[in-house]
């Protein structure tokens, strides 16, 4: 058996620095990927309370979880209102 042991070799910086831009590409990547598999997770999520809605007597027995369903919906769909900022000098004196 031949005993050829390979010394690790270490990387020089811009190799270094080559893999970890490759790395920050890759995970921006993912993340993106990330993003639209939970957009699609929630309009798929949409489209099932969207039943239970339509099939509200099947649910008949269960008025809490069409309730829930209800208020997912309301909840996804409304657009929160940011509070308006006042600039200091504009603010009322108590």
């Amino acid at each position: 058996m031949a005993e050829k042991i390979e010394e690790k070799k270490k990387l020089s910086y811009e190799e270094l620095e080559n893999v970890c831009h490759q790395l920050s590409d890759q995970s921006q990547t993912l993340y993106r990927k990330l993003q639209e598999a939970n957009l699609s997770n929630m309009f798929k999520r949409l489209d099932y309370l969207f039943a239970v809605i339509e099939h509200k007597d099947v649910f008949n027995e269960y008025p809490e979880f069409f309730a829930n369903s209800v208020k997912e919906i309301v909840d996804t769909m409304t657009i929160p209102e940011e509070p308006i900022a006042v600039p200091a000098s504009e603010e009322k004196p108590s």
